[in-house]
């Protein structure tokens, strides 16, 4: 039986166009919820609030200055929605 996909746990979008990327992932993943079983669906919601609001967070800087210390962590985000969006690395 499939269910519906989750929503956003509360989360808000930042209009920084540099979270586009990962908002699309987001939103792809939770669109996939559904066909998604056992406990890799049960995944789906965190990861998908973890990169939005990554994105909220680190929007703003992270993606263009490598001394902050969100850096890295946006381009792990960078990287999984780059692999949930089925965009080459």
């Amino acid at each position: 039986m499939t269910q519906p996909a989750p929503k956003p746990l509360g989360t808000r979008r930042t209009t920084w166009a540099s979270a586009t990327e990962i908002q699309q992932a987001a939103d792809r993943l939770r669109a996939a919820a559904p066909d998604i079983d056992g406990r890799l669906g049960a995944l789906v919601n965190p990861v998908a609030d973890w990169l939005d609001e990554t994105a909220n967070a680190l929007a703003w800087l992270a993606p263009f200055r490598e001394h902050e210390p969100g850096h890295r962590m946006w381009q792990t985000a960078s990287k999984v929605a780059r692999t949930i969006n089925g965009v080459e690395p």
